[in-house]
Formats: C-alpha cells, structure tokens, sequence
C-alpha cells in the first residue's frame, strides 16, 4: 500500500525490503490470475523467502523519487501469525520527514492563498455530505480555473528563457521529468482549446 501526498508518485512513498547484504531486491512481479496484467512490487511482504524469492532481513521507508531511509529489521518469527502486523510507525516516520524536507524546497505560495486554500477545503469538505450537486458544480469552477491559471502559468514557464527543469521539478515537488511533462499538458490543452 502507497502512502500518498500532494506530489504525486514523484513521491509515493512504501514499505521496502532490504536483503542480508544490505542491497534491495529487484521487483517482484505478480500475477493477478487469468490475464497478461502483471503487477510489479517492491514492497516488503512479497520478499518473505517463498515461491522462490529472496527472503528480507530488514525493511525501510522508501520513496519513488529514489530516496531511502533508515533500516529496521524484521523478525520473521514473530510475523508468523497471520494476525501479527509489522509496525511501521518508523518507517512512515521516516518517509514524512523525508516529504516535509521537499515541501520545504517546493515554491511557497503567498500567505493569503495559502489561508484561500485551506477556506476552500473545509467549505467544500461537508459540502459533498451536505449538498453533492452544489459540490460538483463548485468542482467544475474549480477545474476551469486551474486549467486556465495552469495554462498561462505553462506559458509564462515556456517563454522564461532561463528555464531548467531541475529547478522547475524542485519547486513543484516533483521529479524534472513530471516538470516537464506537467507543463506539456497545460499548454497542448491552451493550444487544442481544449475547455
């Protein structure tokens, strides 16, 4: 299970395995039944020693930016009982500190739309309880804005000359790649006029 954040899967963040040697295990591929679908992991559990795999020794908080934190180890015996849980209180732990310190990088926005932001959430919150309609309407405003702000935020991005992507994906808290890609998207939508 990936814990989320606002980021993405820039910054999915998980419970991975860490073998004896200290190194971690290619991913392990599942097949879900009767289908070509077949759905890679890298979380902890699938690296138990069974159906041929390598067995962990430890595991860690892990993020798909490539970041890794501090190993714990698993005792094995006590992860017998299918009604045992590994706790991994320290490994999200880990991972959230790891998440604050890219928020800290990320472009901060001014004050006022901060409090805007946080207004909106918990006006719209019991709004999807309360009244559903009302609740979609708002989110179909919402999108026009953000899709016209993302579009001219897009533009003003690709006519600064001085652009790097690295620095782009820093601010937004995301991979240079998801940078590009997220400015791609904005400004192919103001060019197919699209909305």
């Amino acid at each position: 299970m990936a814990w989320k954040t606002e980021f993405g899967e820039s910054h999915e963040g998980y419970t991975g395995a860490v073998l004896p040697d200290g190194s971690e295990p290619k991913p392990v591929y599942l097949d879900p039944g009767s289908g070509a679908d077949f759905r890679a992991t890298k979380e902890w559990w699938a690296y138990s020693g069974e159906l041929g795999r390598p067995k962990a020794a430890s595991v860690r908080g892990c993020c798909a930016c490539g970041w890794r934190g501090a190993s714990y180890p698993i005792d094995w015996e006590q992860l017998g009982n299918e009604d045992d849980v590994l706790d991994v209180a320290g490994l999200y732990k880990d991972w959230s500190a790891h998440i604050e310190a890219v928020e800290r990088a990320t472009v901060p926005f001014p004050v006022a739309l901060d409090e805007l932001l946080r207004q909106l959430e918990t006006v719209l919150d019991p709004l999807v309880e309360d009244a559903p309609a009302a609740a979609l309407r708002a989110a179909e405003v919402l999108s026009r804005l953000s899709w016209r702000t993302g579009r001219l935020a897009a533009e003003a991005v690709q006519d600064d000359g001085q652009l790097q992507w690295e620095a782009l994906g820093t601010a937004l808290g995301v991979a240079p790649e998801k940078a590009r890609a997220r400015v791609t998207h904005y400004l192919l939508l103001g060019a197919g006029g699209i909305r």
